[in-house]
């Protein structure tokens, strides 16, 4: 049985992984520019399934949090 820590701290950390990613330069972001994002939106609905499967509150608290944060940083970009 799995504790209930590594529960809440598994998606935080893929969560940490995901959202402090270095940022590519615009030439190497233009090369593979399609296959990067797909492959983000694919890690961010697995991170979001796996916070959603969670199910206590402060958990999804903080993706709300996160998700918010890296919606707006992805628009000022």
């Amino acid at each position: 049985m799995t504790s209930w820590k590594k529960t809440i701290t598994t998606p935080f950390k893929k969560a940490a992984t995901f959202f402090n990613q270095p940022q590519q330069t615009s030439h190497n972001r233009h090369a593979n520019s399609k296959a990067r994002e797909e492959h983000e939106r694919r890690t961010v609905n697995e991170l979001q399934g796996d916070v959603m499967a969670c199910g206590y509150e402060d958990v999804l608290v903080m993706w709300s949090i996160l998700d918010k944060s890296n919606s707006s940083n992805n628009l000022s970009s």
